[in-house]
Parts: structure tokens; C-alpha cells; sequence
């Protein structure tokens, strides 16, 4: 299987073919232009894929472009780090581009939760905790890359983690309703936003069954 692509040089004409593959990109496609910042940042980039390796995350199973870049120091403050920018959403295409302060104290440290929301996590706790830690990088750890590989690979629709489609996950929808984001549940087509057609699609997918009784979960 085709390894995560890793290039050195910033090159707009490489860039521009990686970010026109979309809905062909068979394997996590990544572009690193160390320009305006530490000339480590390729080396930083694949120590944070390692540490997501470690913890049972395959990048290769997952089909995104990624450019990482450093970005301008405006965009930056003490608590921020790193963005993860959505330049693409969908089922068939997930474009990122991933902006590191240009002097970030750690820039691994910054990597590891955007490259873990590139993974298709969502900034939370543990790894993927975006609050820098004084101690140092937080190493992603099996129970990190379980819940990334589950929320992953979850059943479009469930919101709610029951493997199932139905009334509990329409409230959720109906929670989340009109949130942009990357990754967020209810995000159902990751286009970045929480809309008609998220509610669509969990239409198609929504089970109806006959009420549970006392004390009965539903199917049983």
C-alpha cells in the first residue's frame, strides 16, 4: 500500500497537482514546506505521524491531501499553536492544510492533535488535547488511537455509538444543527458544516423499530 508521501521543498506546481487529486487519493497524500520557520518541520511532521503509528492509527487508511506549512505569525497566540484548515470536505474528498506557528516552542507538540484531526479525530482530551502541555508533547497512547480508529470507523449516523440509527441520534442532529467544524459528528458528508444535507443522509440511514418494552432494548 502506498506509504504516506513526504516532500521537503514547497514546489506550487507539485502542491497544486497533490491538492487536485480529491476524490482519487487512495492513501493520506502530504506535501511539507519547511519555508519561514525551523528547517525540522519535515522531520517534526513524521515523529507526529510515528507517535499516532505507535498507538494503532494507520495513516494509510486514510484518504486525505495534506499540506503543512508554516503560516503567518499573526494568525498565532500563546495558546494556539497550529490550525487545521478544511479546504475540501466530503466523502470522496478531504483536503487539509495545516498552518504551524512559525515559533512554536513545540512544534511536535502543536503536530500531534491537527495531525491527529487529519486522521479523522476531533480536538478533545488526552492526544488530541490542543492545550500545550509544560511537561512536553503528549504521546498519543493506545486508549487515544482506539477512540480516534473508532470514532473513525463508525456507523455514518450514530451519533450516539449504539450501532444504531434512530430517534436518540435525530436529537443529536438536531443539537449540532447549523455547527461548523472539522470532524464533528454530526457532520455526516464532511463538508464542515451541519446542514440539510447531514439530515438527509441520516434520513436514508435512520432505523424504525417498535418501541422497546420495560426494561427491553430495542431488536431484543
Amino acid at each position: 500500500m502506498t506509504r504516506p508521501r513526504c516532500t521537503g521543498r514547497w514546489r506550487p506546481a507539485v502542491v497544486a497537482a497533490v491538492l487536485s487529486l480529491g476524490a482519487t487519493a487512495l492513501a493520506l497524500e502530504l506535501t511539507v514546506d519547511p519555508a519561514g520557520g525551523p528547517l525540522t518541520l519535515e522531520d517534526e511532521v513524521a515523529a507526529a505521524l510515528a507517535d499516532w503509528r505507535a498507538a494503532g492509527v494507520d495513516p494509510d487508511a486514510v484518504a486525505a491531501v495534506v499540506a503543512v506549512r508554516y503560516g503567518d505569525t499573526a494568525r498565532f497566540g500563546p495558546d494556539v499553536q497550529a490550525w487545521v484548515l478544511l479546504r475540501g470536505g466530503g466523502d470522496a474528498e478531504r483536503r487539509f492544510e495545516v498552518l504551524v506557528a512559525p515559533a512554536a516552542d513545540a512544534v511536535r507538540a502543536a503536530l500531534i492533535p491537527a495531525l491527529g484531526v487529519v486522521l479523522g479525530g476531533s480536538l478533545g482530551e488526552g492526544a488530541l488535547d490542543p492545550v500545550l502541555d509544560p511537561a512536553g508533547p503528549r504521546r498519543p497512547t493506545e486508549a487515544d488511537g482506539a477512540a480516534l480508529e473508532t470514532r473513525r470507523t463508525a456507523v455514518a449516523g450514530d451519533l450516539d455509538g449504539d450501532g444504531r440509527v434512530d430517534f436518540e441520534d435525530l436529537l443529536r442532529m438536531a443539537a449540532a444543527y447549523g455547527q461548523r467544524g472539522v470532524n464533528l459528528p454530526a457532520d455526516l458528508n464532511a463538508d464542515g458544516i451541519v446542514d440539510a444535507a447531514d439530515l438527509e443522509l441520516l434520513r436514508l440511514r435512520y432505523e424504525f423499530a417498535a418501541p422497546a418494552a420495560d426494561g427491553q432494548a430495542p431488536g431484543d
